[in-house]
């Protein structure tokens, strides 16, 4: 059985450590679709849109929303920051859950340190208060790449939310530079 060799960073990331050869294999690869631990709440939705001052009422107002076309308010698409990016912390005894490591830091690559290089989101069905988030990845492309940073390898993965119904809601390609 090979050893996985791993670096964790300062901010706590654990990398795995490979070969270009062994990450370019991962090109193509689907991660599981993973349930976030919380649904969707008007709390989260409010607390995104604060967080950058807007004032969209189908994010603030059921009675507007309930005029519109989606009869419901709906969550920005950032709010799949609150998904995506942080880890919910889980007693040992539990299942761990939420916060599905990234293939930016899974793929065997050498390299040990990330900077966002690119970001894109289409929105399809929107995220509406009640809906459970199904979070999954799959890498596009790598690519060996050097900056004034360093060697290093430009990484793009999708991320794909769905709803409870398989709706596919929010599709994002990222893009870092992982070097070392």
């Amino acid at each position: 059985m090979t050893e996985i060799k791993t670096e964790t960073d300062p901010s706590g990331l654990v990398y795995v450590i490979g070969t270009e050869e062994e990450g370019m294999s991962w090109i193509g690869k689907e991660s599981t679709p993973v349930e976030e631990p919380y649904a969707i709440e008007i709390r989260l939705i409010e607390h995104f849109a604060e967080g950058i001052e807007d004032p969209n009422p189908l994010y603030w107002s059921d009675e507007y929303a309930q005029q519109t076309r989606w009869a419901s308010r709906i969550a920005p698409w950032g709010v799949i920051v609150l998904c995506k990016e942080h880890k919910v912390w889980r007693p040992e005894w539990m299942e761990d859950s939420g916060g599905q490591d990234t293939f930016f830091c899974s793929t065997p690559l050498p390299g040990n340190k990330l900077l966002a290089t690119d970001y894109e989101v289409e929105c399809y069905v929107p995220l509406k208060p009640g809906d459970n988030v199904f979070i999954n990845e799959k890498i596009i492309d790598i690519k060996p790449k050097t900056f004034s940073l360093g060697e290093g390898h430009h990484i793009t993965v999708e991320n794909y939310f769905r709803n409870q119904n398989g709706d596919l809601c929010i599709k994002d390609s990222r893009t870092v530079f992982r070097y070392r």
